[in-house]
Parts: structure tokens; sequence; C-alpha cells
């Protein structure tokens, strides 16, 4: 199995059992990137997700056996809106677990999310964060990082390039006013145009 391909089967397994359990989540980062069409060399699996920690716990179980999965993290990180992963055993494949507040842009995301299939089997089916959500997670993401990551960017611009015609512009310019990510927008609209 190659790794892209273990990769998805992955992000399919975590997906399930979030949605066994009712827990609202897209799948973003570098798998929505190649999802979107652009690709990327190494992944992981990013995943936002609205957990309680009830839910937490009862995710940590589920996936017991096949995952190193921490109670105590998964639960600190839904309780303090925070970040953990769990990491597949075999082959060792992390992925992490970004857990946001059910209000402004994170309820936007889930709101929008697109459902795409993984594979050839019509059944493995998740969601996904739009275009638009994706660009706004990887300038997040390229900001917090301090603006140096060339990784980030070259995603970013390869998604809003490929896309450009199609972007909701509106949509982007609001959330990226909401997040402080006006003059990052600009900068990749830029450049995506002139390519």
């Amino acid at each position: 199995m190659s790794d892209l391909s273990e990769t998805l089967r992955v992000a399919l397994r975590v997906a399930r059992e979030l949605e066994h359990l009712n827990v609202p989540y897209v799948i973003g980062g570098s798998v929505a990137t190649l999802l979107h069409g652009e690709p990327r060399a190494t992944l992981d699996v990013d995943f936002a997700v609205h957990l309680t920690p009830h839910r937490a716990a009862a995710l940590a179980a589920a996936l017991e056996g096949d995952f190193f999965a921490q109670p105590e993290a998964l639960i600190e990180a839904a309780r303090a809106f925070g970040m953990c992963n769990v990491i597949q055993k075999r082959p060792m494949l992390k992925v992490d677990l970004h857990v946001r507040a059910p209000r402004g842009h994170s309820a936007e995301e889930m709101r929008r999310a697109v459902r795409m299939q993984l594979g050839s089997d019509p059944r493995d089916v998740v969601r996904v964060a739009t275009v638009e959500d994706s660009i706004l997670a990887k300038l997040r993401w390229y900001r917090s990082g301090g603006e140096v990551s060339d990784r980030q960017w070259s995603d970013v611009l390869g998604v809003a390039k490929l896309h450009f015609a199609s972007l909701d512009r509106g949509y982007l310019e609001r959330w990226a006013s909401e997040l402080g990510l006006t003059d990052l927008l600009a900068r990749v609209l830029d450049a995506a145009r002139s390519r």
C-alpha cells in the first residue's frame, strides 16, 4: 500500500469514529490540499473538530488498539480548545486533532464542509474543508509560524492558483478580516492572479 493510500485509509478510519460519536469535523491541512488538487510530497492528517471532554474519552477508547491515544490529552484538548494527536501504530502516522470552539469561523468551516470520496468505495466519504477554508487555515498556520514556512506558502498559493476563478472572494475577505489575515490574503491572491 502506498504512503498516500495509507494516509487516506487512516483519515477515513478516524473520520468514521468521529461520525459514529457525532463529533462535527472537517479534514484540513495537507490532506485537504491534496484532495483539492494540489500535490503534496509529505502528508499527515489534520482534523478540525468540535469535541467535548465526554466524547474525547469515547474517541480514545474507540481508537485504542490501532492508535496511541492518550485519553487525558484528548480530554484536556477538548476542555481548552487545544490541539492533541493520536498516532496510528502501523505504520506510524500522526493525526492532529485541532479542537475548535463551535462559533465564528470554525462554525462556518464545519457548516460549509464538502463531502469527498476517498478511494473507489462509494461509502468512503469524508467531510473536507472547502477550498476557501483550506486557504484561510493555511494562512493562519503560516502567520502563527512566523511567516517563514515555504511549504505552507507553497500549499496556499497552489490551491489559490488552481481555484482562482471560482474562489468565493467575499467569504475569504470577510473571514480574513475577522482572523487578521487580510494582508496575507491580498498577497496570495495577487501572486495567484499573476501566475
